[in-house]
């Protein structure tokens, strides 16, 4: 009888176990789910100034470029950095007389130019003038060709005419012009230069180591010794002289005469 009570009451103390243990794989209610949260942005976890320059760099744009890094200068296209510049004169004033540009009269100045000669019933002396645009200074246009002789038994004179009405050189430093010689034809390396004024005034100027290339000749008006008065120009002319020619027969080409003050 004993037996019995003790082996009932350890069978009661083993059900109780097992059903306890049973109970505590199920939820509780009175208890909150675990949350996995996920990880906080770097901002969350950032300093305050570390999240003001972030702020500040996510607000730039493509139109406001990083200031810390320095800008490369931009590119100039290569036509452009080639170009040539506009020439630039050095003289601080000219007027062109005659550049004979057009092919025909009159000049640049609005007067008549021509070829004379001293005797024309001597063949064996002469001038004559043309427009040539083959042999010319600068790229388009036309210069004057002197065709010429003074190989004469008489004496012998004959050049180029050019009226310039009553202009006024007073502000003006030197007479300008391009000259060129004809290696086929020959030519003198020199010749005269004459100014005239309304005032019957003529001043005279030789003008020599002529060459077979375009060469500018600069004539200080100082120079015309006897052109006292410069204000009422009123010719310009070239002369070839028998006495005087290196070659007393040829051909020269002259372009853009001019008026500069240096």
């Amino acid at each position: 009888m004993y037996r019995c009570i003790v082996m009932l009451l350890i069978s009661f103390f083993v059900l109780s176990v097992t059903t306890g243990c049973g109970q505590n794989r199920e939820p509780q209610n009175d208890k909150k789910p675990i949350v996995i949260r996920q990880e906080s942005p770097a901002a969350d976890v950032m300093e305050d100034e570390d999240a003001v320059e972030i702020t500040e760099e996510a607000s730039k744009t493509a139109a406001e470029p990083d200031m810390d890094e320095a800008s490369e200068p931009e590119e100039v296209p290569a036509a452009v950095a080639e170009a040539p510049k506009p020439e630039v004169s050095k003289y601080s004033e000219e007027i062109i007389a005659a550049n004979f540009d057009s092919g025909e009269k009159p000049n640049n100045l609005g007067g008549n130019f021509g070829a004379w000669n001293k005797d024309p019933s001597d063949p064996t002396q002469w001038c004559k003038e043309g427009f040539d645009n083959v042999t010319r200074h600068g790229d388009t246009g036309f210069a004057m060709k002197l065709d010429y002789s003074v190989d004469s038994p008489n004496p012998a004179y004959n050049g180029f005419w050019m009226t310039l009405p009553n202009f006024d050189a007073s502000k003006y430093d030197a007479l300008n012009l391009w000259v060129k010689g004809d290696s086929k034809a020959g030519y003198t390396t020199v010749f005269k230069i004459e100014l005239k004024n309304a005032s019957k005034q003529m001043g005279r100027y030789y003008i020599s180591n002529v060459s077979d290339q375009w060469q500018e000749i600069s004539i200080p008006l100082s120079e015309f010794k006897g052109l006292i008065d410069r204000t009422s120009l009123t010719e310009f002319v070239i002369v070839f002289e028998d006495r005087m020619a290196s070659n007393k027969k040829g051909a020269l080409y002259v372009d853009d005469i001019r008026f500069v003050k240096k």
